[in-house]
């Protein structure tokens, strides 16, 4: 695990940790302390356009805070759950044997978690303490996830957590792409997160207890050249979380947790190469961030919605 620079991020400085340390600086607590305090400690009606100007941003502070207070809470169906113990935990992670899939299978197990890493290529690690298994699967093939999630509820009981993680691209346009092509990527990127949940998501909803977290990316809201099916299958995949999360709330079960992480370029197997984008506005993500997302959302034992960088959660608002 690469560990950050100081108080910089792994990928040096750029808008998010500044924006993050703005938020903080902005909390309630401390602009609604200011204001008091530039007012000479009583809430007058007569203010200077300095006390006006603190006044706007203790009111916008304090809206944004309870927004997000509702957002959140709203998000999780107004319910804690507090039954999450790693140790008790069965995690199924696709795309478990390199990347971003190993970085959250390797952290899980060590926080006690019981981990099923899936990929059609062997581990590029070693697991420790016997916490993790590997399985060969072709996500792209049905019959052989169904027979996955068989060997899985046999061997290991029901997952409580489902990582919807695995993704692959043939980088070619439209035109020169095979119907090879795009079958097993849009089957591998969208129809496996499908049949996956359809298995494993009864359970959870029998027991009001478990997490699906699905990965996607900022291609479904801004598609490149050469990755029209790519893009097609993670915009389709953000329909499917927000489909799913409908759903789930009509059923008895308001513990189950879903989150969605959209991604920009992440140095991992499937993406080596440069951008052209501004470093500072849009970095090229260090996988270890991504997985501290990740984990962290699921230790939290919280649905969440989560942009990296953060600004391409205002950039997809604009072209939704």
């Amino acid at each position: 695990m690469t560990t950050k620079r100081g108080f910089l991020p792994r990928e040096g400085l750029y808008i998010d940790p500044i924006v993050a340390s703005l938020r903080k600086i902005l909390h309630p607590l401390f602009t609604l302390s200011l204001l008091y305090f530039v007012q000479g400690g009583e809430f007058n009606s007569t203010a200077t356009f300095y006390q006006k100007l603190v006044q706007y941003i203790a009111a916008t502070s304090t809206l944004l805070w309870v927004n997000n207070y509702l957002s959140v809470k709203s998000r999780n169906n107004w319910t804690i759950d507090n039954a999450w113990d790693w140790k008790k935990e069965l995690v199924v992670v696709t795309g478990g044997s390199g990347g971003i899939g190993a970085g959250v299978a390797q952290r899980l197990a060590a926080m006690g978690a019981r981990v099923v890493a899936v990929d059609i290529i062997p581990l590029t690690y070693k697991p420790v303490d016997g916490r993790i298994s590997y399985f060969r699967c072709d996500l792209s093939d049905e019959k052989e996830i169904a027979a996955l999630c068989d060997t899985i509820k046999s061997e290991f009981g029901h997952p409580t957590v489902l990582i919807n993680n695995a993704g692959l691209s043939r980088g070619r346009t439209v035109v020169e792409g095979t119907y090879s092509d795009n079958s097993v990527t849009l089957k591998t990127n969208l129809l496996a997160p499908f049949f996956l949940t359809k298995e494993f998501l009864p359970a959870m909803i029998r027991q009001n207890h478990g997490h699906i977290f699905n990965v996607s990316s900022m291609s479904a809201y801004i598609p490149p050249p050469g990755l029209a099916d790519y893009a097609a299958s993670k915009a389709g995949l953000i329909a499917f979380h927000e489909c799913l999360c409908q759903e789930i709330r009509l059923q008895n079960a308001p513990k189950i947790r879903t989150s969605l992480i959209v991604l920009s370029f992440t140095k991992t197997p499937l993406f080596k190469g440069e951008t052209n984008q501004s470093r500072f506005l849009m970095p090229l993500l260090h996988v270890d961030t991504v997985v501290d997302a990740i984990v962290d959302t699921l230790d939290s034992g919280l649905s969440e919605t989560i942009f990296l960088p953060g600004i391409f959660g205002y950039l997809a608002g604009l072209v939704s």
